[in-house]
């Protein structure tokens, strides 16, 4: 199998089907019923915006460690550039539904929160194989990119009723990632090298979209 088609088979058999998972869970199921409460939605924006903070400190060490590779480094830089509007567009979108700046100020990862963020945060900096290290941009963008799309189409409707232009946040993440998960797919194919490779990337890629489901359950429970 060629990188390409290792990845197309990983995105097949691995992480579209944890965003299928993830569409049926209760937090989704509970959307699509209409009875997600305001207190879960909110639950949503404090941790997804703690989150991105964190993964936005995360790409500053990246950068520090890629610095003698100018391509690898660009790459990074590029990520932190992109991401870097989006932790206050995710509060902005909290502020939206009734929560206040002192809440973020307040706010802790629950425990699958900051698990998820420690795992993708460690991986990059530690990870002796550089196609794994890009698996988690892969896992993320294409889950988030699904789930984003749900938001934004199901919050307009009743009963919830929220203007569009209050999910900016998701209509975006809704658009955009399907880009960042095509090159970061790109970038996994180009990296592997050796049947080896190919084993960390499935396993990265089977431990985030583990990390991923937990985290809407943990905020499911967490915020009843």
């Amino acid at each position: 199998m060629e990188p390409k088609e290792f990845v197309d088979d990983l995105l097949a058999q691995v992480i579209r089907p944890a965003a299928d998972a993830l569409m049926e869970s209760r937090y989704f199921a509970d959307l699509r019923a209409g009875t997600l409460t305001a207190r879960r939605l909110q639950g949503y924006a404090l941790q997804h915006t703690w989150f991105n903070r964190a993964l936005l400190k995360g790409g500053a060490l990246r950068m520090i460690k890629a610095s003698d590779n100018p391509r690898a480094f660009a790459d990074m830089l590029a990520g932190v550039v992109a991401e870097h509007d989006h932790p206050d567009m995710c509060q902005r979108f909290g502020m939206d539904i009734g929560l206040t700046e002192r809440d973020f100020e307040e706010a802790a990862p629950i425990y699958e929160v900051l698990c998820h963020t420690s795992v993708i945060v460690a991986s990059a900096l530690v990870n002796d194989c550089p196609a794994a290290r890009r698996v988690s941009g892969l896992t993320n963008e294409t889950i988030v990119q699904r789930y984003s799309t749900e938001f934004f189409e199901r919050l307009q409707q009743p009963p919830y009723a929220i203007p569009a232009e209050k999910l900016e946040f998701f209509r975006i993440h809704g658009i955009v990632d399907v880009d960042h998960a095509a090159q970061a797919g790109e970038a996994v194919a180009r990296l592997i090298q050796t049947p080896r490779d190919r084993e960390l990337v499935r396993s990265a890629a089977e431990t985030q979209v583990r990390l991923k489901l937990a985290k809407f359950e943990g905020i499911y429970d967490a915020y009843a």
